[in-house]
């Protein structure tokens, strides 16, 4: 009855399992980067100068947003742009196991202050959770110091609550930021008034099958008013010390197992299962799939980029178009995001179904459209921490060579390199380590340490003598090209995909 219990010394003779918690605890912490009583006066403080009741509208349209995102994933695309959607992926079925007589309109369905905390992290998640009357559920954080979402799903039966979310949270100046999210649950029993101060437990989903573990406490109240007496007591770090009574926790938890196919995050293939057939070189994270879109579309996202010849900027090395960002936000800590355009929008949506980009957590919400005129290129660069480690790359027109670079311990340099128009540190005299043929109308997908470390570049060149170790040598020769053939380029166009990373809570 105690699985869901483990104390950190116990933990300690796991081994590397105790160095993965220890993590998740620093990483946790630093979001946090303050006392739980701390983060709740920075939400009713300098981070929200409004009454608590515009505060919760906010949070609810971000919270509704969210799961708009997460809802939209399982809608197909159009064809060419998209394979089949993941399972699971219909959350609008009915998840509530609601006790009899109990209307889906009834507490707890609705939006409660929250906060949790984690291994003795107080507040280590912080913020507002709605829980859609149809069972879905949302977390939006509040604070000026982190940004964090996540999405999931809930269950109810007489007076317990369980509630499932996978959240993706970071610090706001935070130049290393989580590689996926982290799958928590939490259960509480509905104590006196439905929408009063309720308290509860929070565990932590470990990889796997491996049972969820005790890490700490949640609260949660109507408002923050309600709950900043949980906060100042710091209750919910005083453990991991159960609250809620095993033969109840176990039940609460067989009802989010009950509805594993309803995750917001399924499980099943992850993206880099997905996209295994198409890795190209022994550096880690690179995919490259030929022909990604049909000739038809090429000519259509051509047109786009064309569509409005003003919005193309002349830089030195190339022209450019920014899609999903706009000027910096009033509050002076990150830009303010736009949305995408109707026909730039199919791109991330067919991007969500494929599982290179998570539509609630990490959305495809960038795309900066480059044109490149024979004799062009891009120095070798890394697109640093403004960005979610990945990209994906959609070529259009002429095919060009792309080339990876060795890591050089520079690549953290943010330092801007005007006279390259690119973010600086290269050294220009090293030799590319992998380098692949971008063909026409192929998608580039590259992540995490190929991201991080490894500067990407195109030679300014009018034309390209395929090299003998070619990355992606197998795919060329089915296009009749061999080591030593000369293609001479004419213009391209490229779509560079990405998330770009929220620095403020302003926006939800």
């Amino acid at each position: 009855g105690n699985a869901y219990v483990m104390a950190p010394r116990e933990r300690a003779a796991r081994g590397q399992g105790h160095q993965a918690w220890a993590l998740l605890a620093a990483g946790l912490c630093l979001v946090s980067a303050s006392s739980g009583v701390a983060m709740m006066g920075s939400i009713l403080g300098t981070s929200r100068r409004f009454a608590p009741s515009f505060c919760r509208l906010l949070n609810r349209k971000g919270a509704e947003t969210v799961l708009r995102r997460a809802e939209r994933l399982g809608q197909p695309t159009q064809r060419g742009l998209s394979v089949a959607p993941l399972p699971g992926r219909d959350i609008r079925k009915r998840l509530l196991a609601t006790s009899a007589g109990q209307s889906v309109s009834d507490p707890p369905a609705g939006e409660w202050a929250f906060r949790a905390s984690c291994l003795g992290c107080e507040g280590a998640l912080s913020g507002h959770i709605y829980l859609d009357p149809n069972g879905r559920a949302a977390y939006v954080a509040d604070g000026v110091q982190i940004v964090g979402r996540g999405v999931g799903h809930w269950a109810t039966g007489g007076n317990v609550v369980a509630l499932e979310l996978d959240v993706y949270q970071y610090a706001t100046a935070a130049a290393q930021i989580p590689e996926k999210p982290h799958r928590f649950r939490g259960v509480w029993e509905v104590n006196g008034s439905p929408t009063g101060p309720q308290q509860g437990d929070w565990f932590l989903c470990p990889e796997g099958e491996e049972t969820p573990r005790l890490v700490g406490g949640l609260d949660a109240a109507a408002n923050t008013m309600d709950l900043l007496p949980l906060a100042m007591s710091g209750t919910a770090a005083a453990g991991p010390a159960p609250r809620v009574a095993p033969a109840v926790r176990d039940e609460a938890m067989a009802a989010l197992d009950a509805q594993r196919d309803l995750r917001a995050t399924p499980d099943g293939f992850s993206a880099e299962e997905r996209l295994a057939p198409y890795k190209v070189s022994d550096m880690p994270n690179v995919y490259y799939i030929p022909n990604w879109i049909s000739p038809e579309e090429e000519a259509d996202f051509t047109d786009v980029a064309d569509g409005d010849l003003r919005a193309w900027e002349e830089m030195k090395t190339r022209s450019s178009q920014e899609w999903g960002a706009g000027d910096r936000c009033e509050c002076g800590r990150g830009l303010r995001r736009m949305p995408l355009p109707p026909r730039q929008q199919r791109l991330a949506d067919a991007l969500h179904q494929l599982g290179i980009f998570d539509g609630a957590l990490s959305p495809m919400n960038s795309i900066r459209i480059n044109g490149y005129r024979p004799g062009q290129g891009i120095f070798p660069h890394c697109d640093g921490p403004v960005y979610y480690p990945k990209v994906a790359i959609l070529s259009l027109g002429s095919p060009c060579l792309f080339s990876f670079y060795p890591r050089s311990g520079s690549e953290d340099c943010m330092k801007w390199d005007p006279a390259n128009d690119v973010p600086g540190g290269f050294e220009g005299k090293q030799k590319p380590q992998v380098t692949l043929l971008l063909e026409p109308r192929s998608l580039l997908v590259f992540s995490h340490d190929a991201f991080w470390h490894h500067r990407h570049g195109i030679d300014e060149t009018a034309s390209d003598t395929i090299p003998a170790d070619l990355a992606n040598l197998e795919q060329a020769a089915a296009l009749g090209y061999k080591p030593g053939d000369v293609i001479q380029r004419s213009r391209r166009v490229s779509f560079t995909m990405r998330h770009l990373l929220p620095r403020c809570a302003c926006q939800g």
